[in-house]
């Protein structure tokens, strides 16, 4: 029963995840000239369906009950790849010139090493959690300085937009604190849930539920600020 009810909860996730990538997709043509937000959209789109093919590769396979340790490297690896697609896609809404090719290139080096320590560590230890919990650092320390250089980039635009924008910019400004929250919330206490529990079903499916309702805000609110730009 258990087995079945976490097979349907990731297989409905993953595809509530790709028809909301999907959508979101539709209808991104239409802001090619908004090159920034263009870009966060198209980030969004993969966010989206990394994780939801993510969820599928978990109910196929159903590493949590035959290799824990895979299923932890998998889940912290989709994550990270979350984790790059808000900085590369959402601090340059605050702050257009942030996106240089020194952070691209930065970033895929971090999680090049975050890749080989996540399935290092699951191929050598099967059944060690700690091991991988203290692989999950690199996600951790980059999550960390994204954070930091979010909140950071915000309080030093917010203000100045606030005076200087409509009621629209002010409804921007508010979604973003919002969303970066509740990806905070739910990127970075996902993982660490997953490597303190990584044999137990049920908190994984109670963030699976979680998961749907912040990925469903943020691609609402998204559109919303498409049409705001538009």
């Amino acid at each position: 029963m258990e087995q079945t009810i976490y097979v349907i909860a990731l297989v409905l996730t993953g595809l509530t995840n790709l028809g909301m990538g999907a959508y979101l997709y539709s209808g991104s043509n239409a802001y090619r000239q908004q090159t920034v937000y263009y870009r966060s959209r198209l980030l969004t789109v993969l966010w989206l369906v990394t994780f939801g093919l993510g969820y599928f590769i978990q109910a196929i396979f159903l590493w949590r009950y035959t290799w824990p340790t895979a299923a932890s490297a998998l889940t912290v690896s989709f994550f990270h790849i979350g984790a790059i697609c808000f900085n590369w896609g959402y601090i340059p809404l605050l702050n257009p010139k942030y996106l240089t090719k020194g952070i691209v290139v930065r970033d895929l080096i971090v999680y090049a090493i975050g890749l080989t320590a996540y399935w290092t560590v699951a191929l050598l230890w099967h059944h060690a959690p700690m091991y991988v919990s203290l692989a999950f650092m690199v996600f951790f320390a980059y999550s960390t300085y994204t954070v930091f250089t979010f909140y950071r980039t915000y309080n030093r635009v917010s203000l100045r937009i606030i005076r200087m924008g409509s009621g629209n910019m002010r409804d921007f400004i508010r979604w973003m604190q919002v969303c970066c929250d509740c990806i905070v919330l739910f990127g970075i206490g996902s993982v660490a849930i997953t490597a303190i529990f990584p044999n137990d079903i049920y908190p994984f499916v109670l963030l699976l539920i979680g998961g749907v309702g912040m990925f469903a805000y943020m691609t609402y609110s998204m559109i919303k600020y498409g049409k705001i730009i538009s």
